[in-house]
C-alpha cells in the first residue's frame, strides 16, 4: 500500500520573513536565505490529570529535534522525496504532567542540496525559499465526565528564537555543516517549563494568497504519514584511550581541520591530564589543564565503525574548547585520519564548541560514521572535568531474526561481519556507508536488501527505497542512480544499470516479502524505463549508452556494446515479465520474455569468443574488445545468458587465480598496471562479486564459492576488518563500511542452509543444503510467515536435516547428494539421508 495520505490542519511556520507580503508571480526568498540556520520554538500550555491521548504529527524543511518538558521525544523527518514530504507520529502522554507544559523544537534548515535532502523545488525560486516547521496534534481529557481538547497546531501562537549558537557561515558539503557552536549563545533550558520566553517573538506563518487571493499556497502540497519506524538510539562508549598527548596550538591557519592537521601529539609536559584513559573508558571523572599556547588532544577507539551522534559531558571554565574529528582510520602517527569525502563535495569533519562556564552536556546535531574519535581541548586555564565522552549510536531498528553458524568458525564472523556492516548502512534509508556519502545508492541497495532479507527480515525499508527512486524517474523514463538528494536533482552524471537494478529489486522483494501491491504501484515506472532503454537497441543491444556505464568498481570495457550490462537487460526484462504475469499483464509479459530472448540470443552469438571460451566485455565499433571480466562472465551465468554447456569452459578460466588481475578503483588506463589481454581476467571487486557467487552457485560450484568467501573476506578479517569496505583495495576515497560487500551473509543463508522462496512470501520455498566441506551446520530465515529454521549435520553416512516449517507454509526439501526431494508441511520434521559416500 502507498505510504498514508496526512490531511494537514495546522500552519507550517518559521521565522518572521514577510513570505505573505510577496506578491504572486514574483521572485519570492531563496533556498540560499535560510542556509545553516537554527531555530528555537516552542509553545506552553495547561492539561488536566486525566489525558486520555496525545497524538501529534510533526515535520520539518530541513531536521527536526522534538521536546517535551525538556525530554527529548523524537528526530526527523526520515529522508522523503519533497513532493511527499513525511510527518511523523509521536504519542507525549509520557512526557506531559498536570499543570504547565511546553512542546519544543529545534529545527534546522540546509538552504543547500545535501546527500539526503532536496530543498523544495530546488530549481525554482518559491516564495518560502528553504525552512519551515509543522506539528498538528490534540491532547484529549476527560474532565467531570466531560471531554475537552487542547490543540497544540503550529500557527501564529507559536513563539521562536533564531539561534546565534550555531555559526551560519561554517563549512559545507554533501553531508551537511560543519558543527560550530558556542553554548555561551544558547538559551539554556529553552525546551523546559521554567524557561522564560517573553522576549521570544511569534513565529510567522508560510502561506501566501494564490492568484487572484484565491487557493492559498502552503510550502507542501502533499504530506503523508511516516512509513517506517522512528530509529534505534543507544549510548555507546569508547573501548580504548589510544593517544594523551599534548600540541602546540597551530598559528595562523585558519579552519578546524587544518589546525587539527598542523598540530603533532607529543607527551604532555606543561599541560595537566589526570586518569583521562580511565576516566572515558570506566565512566569516571577526569580533569584536564592547558597552558597559553598548549592544548590536549585525546584519541579515542570505539572497537569497530559506528554509526551515532558524538555526546560529551564535561564541567568547564568559560571559554573552554573542545576541536573533534573522527574518521575509520588513523595516520602513522595515531591521529584521526580526516576523511576528505568526494573531492569538490565535502569539507573533512571538524567541528568545535565553546563551552560556558559549569557542568554542561552536549550532543551533535547530525550523526556521522566512524570508529575513531580525536577530541582537542583549549584554553583549560582552569581545570576541565570530563564526566563523559560517549556516542548516541543509531541505525534503523533492525531485529536479529536472521542467524547463521557452522563448523568454520570463520564463515561465522564473516556472516556476522556483514550483517553489522548492513545495520550501519540502514538508517531512514539504505545508504552506501555511514561515513563518506550516506547516499541512498540503488546499486548499492540491490545486495543490500537481499543481505536484509536473510538477516533482518525487514520489508519497509525496501518498499520505501523502490518508491523514493521511482519518484527520482526522469521525464524521459531513466531512474536517478540515488535518491533523493543532491545527486537526484539533475546536478550530476546518471549510472543506467542502477535503473535495471531498480527493477530487478522490485522483483526480489516481491519475492521474500509477498507484498504484490507495491508492484502494482509503481508499474508505470516500469513501463516508462524500460521504454526508455528500448530506445537504445541496435540489433537488439543496447548500443553507447549515455552517461556511466558504471558495472563494477574495475576497469572493464565499457564501450559500444557492452556485456555485463546487455545480460543485466535480459535480467531485468525478466523480472518484469515476471511481475507482469502477477499483476495480471499478460501482453506485457509475453513482449518483454520475447525482447530478452533476443537480447540473449544476440549476446549469445556476438559476444561469445570461443576460441577462448569466455564472453569478451564488449564489442565496439573496430569489434570485439579483448578485455575478459569475471564481471562480465558471472553476469551471463548469473542471468541465464549463457547456456550451461559454457558454463565450465567460462568459470575454468576466469576462477583461474593466475589470471586474475586486479585493476585499482577508477582506473581507466590499463596500461599502468601489467594486463595481457589475451590471457588476463579482470578480477571482480566485492559489490560484483555477489553475482559471480550466483554464478558458482548455478553452477553447482558452491566449494568454490565459499573458497572465495574464505579467501577474500577472510584476508580482511585476519587484518582486523570489524565491517567490509567498499573495494579490495584502501586509497583515500574508500569507505570501511559498504554494506555492498557483504555478499557472504546472503551466500551461506542460501547456498549453505540452502533456504529460498519458490512463491512470493515464501509461502512456499526449498531447502536445499550445500555442506561443501562443512560438519554442520545451523541457523533461520526470517519470512513474512515466521522464521525458517534449519540444523543439519554429517555423521557416519548419514546427513541429518532438522527443519521448522512456519505456519501456512510448504517446503520441498532436496538431497544434498541425489537431488531427489520430498515436501514437507508446517511443523517440526527430522529427515536422514543415508550416503555411502561419506
Amino acid at each position: 500500500m502507498p505510504p498514508t495520505r496526512f490531511k494537514p490542519r495546522a500552519e507550517w511556520i518559521w521565522r518572521e520573513r514577510g513570505v505573505h507580503a510577496v506578491p504572486f508571480g514574483t521572485p519570492g526568498f531563496s533556498a540560499e536565505d535560510e542556509r545553516n540556520r537554527y531555530i528555537y520554538f516552542r509553545r506552553e500550555f495547561t492539561v488536566e490529570d486525566n489525558v486520555q491521548s496525545a497524538q501529534v504529527h510533526t515535520s520539518a524543511d530541513g531536521r527536526y529535534q522534538l521536546y517535551v518538558n525538556s525530554k527529548l521525544v523524537g528526530r526527523g523527518p526520515a529522508r522523503c522525496n519533497t513532493t511527499e514530504q513525511q510527518v511523523d507520529p509521536y504519542d507525549l502522554r509520557p512526557y506531559l504532567q498536570p499543570g504547565p507544559n511546553v512542546i519544543a523544537a529545534l529545527v534546522h534548515s540546509y538552504g543547500q542540496p545535501t546527500a539526503w535532502y532536496e530543498p523544495p523545488l530546488w530549481e525554482h525560486k518559491l516564495a518560502f525559499g528553504c525552512g519551515g516547521f509543522f506539528l498538528q496534534g490534540d491532547v484529549v481529557m476527560q474532565q467531570d465526565g466531560r471531554e475537552t481538547v487542547q490543540r497544540l497546531d503550529t500557527n501564529a501562537s507559536w513563539r521562536h528564537l533564531v539561534s546565534e549558537a550555531w555559526k551560519q557561515d561554517a563549512p559545507s558539503g554533501s553531508l551537511g555543516f560543519l558543527e560550530l557552536f558556542d553554548t555561551r549563545l544558547a538559551p539554556v533550558g529553552w525546551s523546559g517549563i521554567e524557561f522564560n520566553a517573553a522576549d521570544w517573538t511569534s513565529a510567522e506563518v508560510l502561506r501566501v494568497p494564490g492568484r487572484h487571493f484565491v487557493n492559498d499556497i502552503t510550502p507542501f502540497t502533499l504530506l503523508t504519514e511516516r512509513d517506517i519506524p522512528p530509529l534505534f538510539e543507544e549510548e555507546r562508549w569508547p573501548e580504548a584511550v589510544l593517544l594523551v598527548g599534548e600540541v602546540k596550538n597551530a598559528a595562523g591557519v585558519r579552519g578546524i581541520a587544518s589546525r587539527l592537521e598542523a598540530e603533532p601529539l607529543v607527551e604532555p609536559d606543561a599541560c595537566q591530564v589526570q586518569e583521562i584513559d580511565q576516566a572515558i573508558v570506566a565512566e569516571r571523572l577526569a580533569e584536564i589543564s592547558t597552558t597559553p599556547g598548549r592544548s590536549v588532544s585525546v584519541v579515542l577507539d570505539f572497537g569497530r565503525t559506528v554509526s551515532g551522534r558524538v555526546r560529551f559531558d564535561v564541567d568547564a571554565p568559560a571559554g573552554a574548547m573542545v576541536d573533534f574529528t573522527y574518521s575509520e582510520r588513523l595516520q602513522e602517527d595515531g591521529r584521526v585520519l580526516m576523511h576528505k569525502g568526494i573531492p569538490g563535495f565535502d569539507e573533512r569533519p571538524a567541528h568545535q564548541v565553546i563551552l560556558r562556564e559549569g557542568r554542561q552536556s552536549w550532543e551533535a546535531f547530525e550523526w556521522a560514521g566512524f570508529r575513531y574519535l580525536q577530541l582537542t581541548f583549549r584554553h583549560c586555564l582552569q581545570p576541565l572535568r570530563v564526566h563523559g565522552i560517549s556516542l548516541n549510536f543509531t541505525s534503523y531498528p533492525v531485529q536479529e531474526r536472521g542467524r547463521f553458524s557452522c563448523s568454520d568458525d570463520l564463515l561465522n564472523r564473516i556472516w556476522q561481519t556483514g550483517a553489522y556492516t548492513l545495520q550501519l548502512c540502514m538508517q531512514d534509508a539504505y545508504i552506501d556507508c555511514p561515513s563518506r556519502e550516506q547516499r541512498q545508492w540503488m546499486g548499492d541497495a540491490y545486495v543490500q536488501v537481499l543481505i536484509n532479507f536473510m538477516s533482518f527480515g525487514d520489508a519497509r525499508l525496501a518498499a520505501r527505497l523502490l518508491r523514493q527512486i521511482a519518484q527520482s524517474q526522469r521525464p524521459d523514463g531513466i531512474l536517478m542512480m540515488c535518491a533523493p538528494g543532491d545527486f537526484a536533482i539533475g546536478k550530476f552524471i546518471n549510472i543506467p544499470d542502477f535503473s535495471l537494478y531498480w527493477l530487478m529489486t522490485l522483483g526480489r522483494y516481491v519475492e521474500y516479502s509477498g507484498d504484490i501491491s507495491l508492484a502494482s504501484d509503481l508499474y508505470p515506472t516500469i513501463l516508462k524505463l524500460l521504454s526508455w532503454f528500448e530506445q537504445f537497441l541496435d540489433n537488439d543491444l543496447l548500443t553507447d549508452m549515455p552517461h556511466w556505464v558504471f558495472i563494477d568498481w574495475s576497469n572493464l570495457d565499457k564501450q559500444g556494446q557492452v556485456t555485463a550490462l546487455n545480460a543485466q537487460f535480459v535480467a531485468a526484462l525478466r523480472a518484469a515479465a515476471h511481475l507482469a504475469i502477477l499483476l495480471d499483464h499478460p501482453a506485457d509479459a509475453d513482449r518483454w520474455h520475447v525482447l530478452a530472448d533476443r537480447v540473449a540470443t544476440v549476446i549469445n552469438e556476438q559476444l561469445w569468443d570461443d576460441k577462448r571460451g569466455v564472453y569478451v566485455d564488449a564489442r565496439r565499433q573496430d569489434g570485439l574488445s579483448r578485455r575478459v571480466s569475471q564481471q562480465t562472465n558471472a553476469a551471463v551465468i548469473a542471468f541465464d545468458v549463457a547456456p550451461p554447456e559454457r558454463w565450465e569452459r567460462i568459470l575454468n578460466t576466469i576462477m583461474d587465480t593466475e589470471r586474475l588481475v586486479l585493476t585499482r578503483v577508477g582506473e581507466h588506463d590499463l596500461s599502468i598496471v601489467a594486463f595481457d589481454e589475451e590471457h588476463d581476467v579482470v578480477r571482480a571487486q566485492p559489490f560484483y562479486s555477489h553475482h559471480l557467487h550466483r554464478a558458482l552457485s548455478k553452477a553447482g560450484r558452491q566449494m568454490q564459492m565459499v573458497g572465495n568467501i574464505r579467501r577474500r573476506w577472510g584476508e580482511m578479517i585476519e587484518k582486523g576488518a570489524q565491517s567490509w569496505r567498499e573495494t579490495w583495495q584502501i586509497d583515500d576515497l574508500t569507505s570501511l563500511s559498504h554494506a555492498w560487500a557483504g555478499t557472504p551473509t546472503f551466500d551461506l543463508s542460501t547456498e549453505i542452509l540452502g533456504i529460498t522462496p519458490t512463491s512470493p512470501g515464501f509461502s512456499t520455498f526449498r531447502v536445499a543444503p550445500r555442506p561443501v566441506d562443512l560438519t554442520w551446520a545451523k541457523g533461520a530465515v526470517p519470512t513474512p510467515q515466521g522464521d525458517i529454521e534449519v540444523a543439519w549435520r554429517k555423521k557416519d553416512a548419514t546427513f541429518t536435516l532438522k527443519l521448522n516449517v512456519p505456519t501456512n507454509t510448504r517446503a520441498e526439501v532436496f538431497s544434498p547428494f541425489d537431488g531427489s526431494s520430498l515436501m514437507c508441511e508446517e511443523g517440526t520434521h527430522e529427515l536422514d539421508f543415508p550416503n555411502d559416500r561419506l
